[in-house]
């Protein structure tokens, strides 16, 4: 919505309340204007909302190169499957995306199917202005990894991605038979914050602008079915066998 747009609206709404001051008196009047402000205030919010989720879906239809291969470091992200795995799959994701939450049986799966050749890096990119679990939960399943529960705190908040909330991330914690004390301490502390921020950055320098996206051997995969991700293995795996030769007699 355009400011003409705006001024009109607030001028028939300003019309309206004239018309009605006779009668109404001077508080009236005055809570009408108070209510014209309201409405003004919700329209621009509403405006900018809207400017904010265009420049999302702007960015989401940048060209994406899917044959270039990046470099993407572990650093301190979870790792889950053979840590010595050919096969790297990196996923950036939001524990309160549901795109996110419904990809995991997939995962699960390509593990089970991959278990010596597969390893998953799990990369925190909360999506907070769409999200406002998203951060906390990262916090939440880091501070259980703290006690060792990286996984089991991971699995629990997608199970639960839709009713998220501290007190929820407590129940789940102590579902896990953690030391509830330094959990708490430990996620409300924000010392992962700026972990969380360097897998934003790492994620946004590679064209990162939603979730979940995920590479193998650092290239972008253009679909997440368990035969996408079948078919990208197997040929990451023969790229490898083939690059390797023959075995030395």
């Amino acid at each position: 919505m355009n400011n003409h747009a705006k001024k009109l609206i607030f001028l028939v709404l300003l019309s309206i309340a004239l018309l009605a001051a006779g009668c109404a008196g001077k508080k009236k009047v005055e809570d009408m204007e108070k209510t014209q402000k309201d409405i003004l205030a919700r329209l621009s919010a509403v405006e900018k909302s809207q400017k904010e989720i265009m420049k999302m879906f702007r960015r989401g239809k940048r060209r994406v190169d899917y044959n270039r291969v990046y470099k993407i470091p572990v650093g301190n992200s979870a790792v889950r499957g053979n840590p010595d795995a050919p096969v790297t799959i990196v996923e950036f994701s939001d524990f309160q995306c549901p795109y996110c939450a419904g990809l995991q049986p997939t995962l699960k799966k390509v593990l089970t199917a991959y278990p010596d050749d597969v390893r998953l890096v799990y990369k925190d990119f909360p999506l907070s202005r769409l999200h406002n679990q998203a951060e906390n939960a990262a916090r939440a399943a880091r501070a259980a990894g703290e006690q060792g529960k990286y996984w089991e705190m991971h699995d629990l908040i997608f199970e639960n991605n839709n009713k998220l909330s501290d007190d929820m991330f407590r129940e789940l914690a102590e579902r896990l038979n953690l030391d509830i004390a330094r959990f708490m301490a430990d996620y409300r502390s924000r010392r992962y914050d700026k972990q969380i921020q360097e897998d934003i950055n790492l994620g946004r320098s590679i064209g990162v602008t939603g979730t979940p996206t995920l590479f193998i051997n650092g290239k972008r995969m253009r679909s997440r079915s368990f035969n996408d991700f079948r078919a990208a293995i197997e040929a990451e795996l023969k790229k490898q066998q083939k690059n390797q030769g023959p075995p030395v007699p």
